[in-house]
């Protein structure tokens, strides 16, 4: 899923008829793979989006944005529906957001060069629109690249076992394993499925478990928050890269943990991520 979203930040949400002035306006990529994606560049991932986007002024705009951002977009097709976005109103004294959302993008098959990079990569992260690709494309876990799951929206009853890195909330967990306990839930998960799960909680951190590692938590960070749109996706990314890079699942869970938190400076998902030295220096400070 490829957005561009148009992103207000205000005190209070406006009554009907009401207008109020916003601090802030902005333009910015989204999408939750999207996001992970540049989160991952940024840190140093060679990388790579497969996706849709319309043949408009906002399909140019994601180019542009991932050109900075060093990803690669030869595997982005372009399809006959108007590039997928949002508004989003972002409230300060209720800090939470207010959503409205053009029909999502109707996603084409992949072309030629977006297979070529699947089959190539070592990695492939995908959100819930991907997810529901895989199995169309004929990708499936151990048939070629790892897969990520960003599975923040209705995997009551996804099997994990499709995927060696399963990522839920801890609202997702809660719904998938009614009555336990969010790290007995993660566990469980990871056992039966025999990958690596990890939820998110949000300002609380995170919780992780793999063979290697058992059972880990990793708290989260306290940062001057402007906006926490997007830093799911951001931590996806991030807790990507650390795998990728070799960190046990402990320090990627604390690394993710504080690249997401530092992504919250910024009123969008994207122009406050950090690159790993930045990170390296956060983290240095905070020991």
């Amino acid at each position: 899923m490829i957005t561009i979203d148009t992103i207000a930040q205000v005190d209070r949400y406006p009554a009907e008829d009401e207008r109020v002035l916003a601090n802030q306006i902005m333009r910015a990529g989204g999408g939750p793979a999207a996001v992970a994606a540049v989160a991952l560049s940024r840190l140093g991932i060679s990388t790579a989006i497969v996706g849709t986007i319309g043949d408009d002024e906002d399909g140019a705009e994601v180019l542009r944005i991932f050109a900075r951002e060093g990803v690669d977009t030869s595997g982005i097709s372009t399809g006959a529906n108007a590039t997928a976005g949002s508004v989003i109103v972002a409230s300060k004294v209720n800090s939470s957001r207010a959503i409205s959302t053009r029909q999502p993008m109707q996603q084409v098959v992949l072309n030629a060069a977006a297979k070529k990079l699947i089959s190539e990569a070592k990695w492939i992260h995908v959100d819930h629109v991907g997810i529901k690709q895989l199995a169309a494309e004929n990708i499936s876990r151990g048939m070629g690249p790892k897969i990520s799951f960003d599975a923040g929206y209705n995997v009551a009853g996804f099997d994990s076992s499709l995927v060696d890195l399963f990522v839920p909330t801890d609202k997702q967990m809660e719904l998938r394993f009614p009555g336990i306990e969010l790290a007995a839930a993660v566990e469980r998960d990871a056992i039966t499925g025999k990958n690596i799960t990890v939820a998110t909680q949000g300002s609380a951190g995170s919780t992780g478990y793999s063979a290697e590692s058992g059972l880990v938590q990793a708290d989260g960070f306290k940062v001057d928050v402007v906006s926490t749109l997007g830093a799911g996706d951001v931590f996806h990314g991030a807790l990507l890269s650390q795998v990728i890079q070799g960190h046990n699942l402990a320090d990627s869970l604390k690394r993710a943990n504080a690249v997401a938190a530092l992504s919250c400076r910024g009123l969008d998902g994207q122009s406050m991520i950090p690159s790993t030295p930045e990170l390296n220096t956060f983290l240095k400070e905070k020991s």
